[in-house]
C-alpha cells in the first residue's frame, strides 16, 4: 500500500448509468498527488544525475535513498581503506563534477533549478577551496597558498583564491553539463527505477545502473 492508498476512503459512490464510480479524495490525498510525487520525482531526477555521472567517472555509487522528508542522498564508495592518501588535481574535480551533476540534471530535464541543491553549492565551493589550498589549481599564484596562515588574508591573495574557485568551479560546471547532455536518457530512466523503488542500495543499484546500459563495473573513468 502507497501513501496514496491510505487517504483514499474506503466508502466509494455508487455506479452512474455508465457504470462509473466516484471517488471521493481527501485533502491529505489531494496534497499527495500534487506535491508529494512531484517532490519524489525531482529528488530521484537529481540523485540519479549525481549517480550516473559518478559512474561514468568511474566512482561507485553505493546507495540512492530519496525517502528523507526534506531531502534526498547519494552515498558514494568512499571506504577509508580504499580511498587514496594523495589525490590527483583531476580526480578531485571529478569530484566537484559529481557534486554539481543532480543541479545540471535538473536545469536540463526540468528547465531550471529547485532550491534542493543548496547543500551541493556549499560542498562544491568547499572543494574548490581545496583545488587552490591543495595546490591543485596549475594558475594558482604560488600553485596555491593555504588562506588559514593570515589572520587577515591579504587582498591579492583573497582575489587569487575567489579567481581560482571560480575558474574550478566553472570548469566542474561545464563537464557536468556536458555529460549530463550526453546521458540524458540513462539519468531518466535510472530516476524511474529510483523513484519506484525510494531506495536502491549496493547490488539493486549495480542492477539498475547494468538496467540502464551503463555497466559500473566497466564505466570509463573519462566518460565516453
Amino acid at each position: 500500500m502507497n501513501e496514496l492508498e491510505l487517504h483514499v476512503p474506503t466508502e466509494v459512490g455508487t455506479p452512474d448509468e455508465r457504470g462509473r464510480i466516484t471517488v471521493a479524495l481527501t485533502q491529505p490525498a489531494v496534497k499527495v498527488l500534487m506535491a508529494w510525487d512531484s517532490d519524489q520525482q525531482i529528488k530521484a531526477l537529481h540523485e540519479s544525475g549525481h549517480t550516473v555521472v559518478a559512474a561514468l567517472l568511474g566512482v561507485t555509487a553505493k546507495t540512492i535513498d530519496i525517502r528523507p522528508k526534506f531531502g534526498g542522498c547519494s552515498i558514494l564508495d568512499s571506504d577509508d581503506d580504499e580511498r587514496p592518501s594523495i589525490v590527483r588535481a583531476s580526480a578531485h574535480l571529478d569530484k566537484i563534477v559529481i557534486v554539481l551533476a543532480g543541479r545540471e540534471a535538473e536545469i536540463l530535464i526540468l528547465g531550471e533549478p529547485t532550491s534542493g541543491n543548496s547543500s551541493d553549492i556549499s560542498d562544491a565551493t568547499r572543494f574548490a577551496r581545496q583545488y587552490f589550498g591543495g595546490g591543485m589549481d596549475p594558475h594558482a599564484l604560488g600553485g596555491g597558498i593555504d588562506t588559514d596562515y593570515f589572520s587577515t588574508v591579504p587582498t591579492a591573495l583573497g582575489e587569487a583564491l575567489l579567481s581560482s574557485m571560480i575558474e574550478t568551479l566553472t570548469i566542474a560546471r561545464g563537464r557536468a553539463r556536458e555529460l549530463v547532455t550526453g546521458h540524458r536518457d540513462q539519468i531518466v530512466a535510472l530516476a524511474r527505477i529510483v523513484y519506484d523503488a525510494r531506495r536502491l542500495s549496493d547490488e539493486a543499484l549495480a542492477a539498475a545502473l547494468r538496467e540502464i546500459g551503463l555497466d559500473p563495473d566497466t564505466a570509463h573513468h573519462d566518460g565516453s
